[in-house]
Parts: C-alpha cells; sequence; structure tokens
C-alpha cells in the first residue's frame, strides 16, 4: 500500500516537472517581448530628432567653415585664444589637484 503511494507520489512529480521550465521559458519569451517593444518604440522616437541633430550639426558646421574662409586671421586667432584658454585651464586644475607629499614620518625604534 504505501509503494502505490510512494509510486503515485512519484509519477505526478514526474508529469509536474517540466512545469517550472516551461513557467520560466513563458515569463522569458514575454520579458524579452516587452524590452524589444519598448526599445523599438525608443529608437523610433529618437530617429527624427537625431536627424534634425545632424542637419543642425551640418548646418553650424558649414557657416563656422565659410566664416574661417571668408576671415583666416580672425579664425586663427579665435583658435589660439581658445587653445590658451584650455591650457590654461588644464594647468591651474592639474595643479589645483596634485597633492602635496607627506612629509617623512620619524620612526623611534
Amino acid at each position: 500500500m504505501m509503494a502505490e503511494t510512494t509510486n503515485r507520489d512519484i509519477e505526478a512529480l514526474q508529469g509536474r516537472s517540466g512545469t517550472p521550465y516551461k513557467i520560466v521559458s513563458a515569463q522569458s519569451a514575454q520579458a524579452y517581448s516587452d524590452v524589444r517593444d519598448r526599445a523599438s518604440n525608443v529608437l523610433d522616437a529618437a530617429a527624427p530628432v537625431a536627424r534634425k541633430a545632424a542637419s543642425v550639426a551640418r548646418t553650424e558646421g558649414s557657416a563656422i567653415a565659410q566664416t574661417a574662409r571668408e576671415h583666416p586671421a580672425a579664425a586663427g586667432s579665435a583658435l589660439t585664444v581658445a587653445l590658451l584658454i584650455g591650457g590654461a585651464i588644464g594647468f591651474l586644475l592639474g595643479a589645483a589637484s596634485r597633492q602635496e607629499p607627506e612629509p617623512p614620518r620619524r620612526r623611534y625604534w
């Protein structure tokens, strides 16, 4: 009698052993589908903005290039001033972040 009950329990467990795998598989597929749909929506929304930004950058770049061609001395001077300011800021930041060396400690042993 006990052997029959045990056999029935084992058979029932064997029948249900695939159930957790199926549940996890279904949930994973649903999560993947949700993430894919959200990513697709984000890309669809971002594409027009990216195209507009590229267009504006191209237009501004052309305007700067045209101005530099028309006034080469001013463009060179502006570039030189920008480089000097950047170098000075970099030097100051580097000097400010430098740590003073720790004084040597005396050992009395």
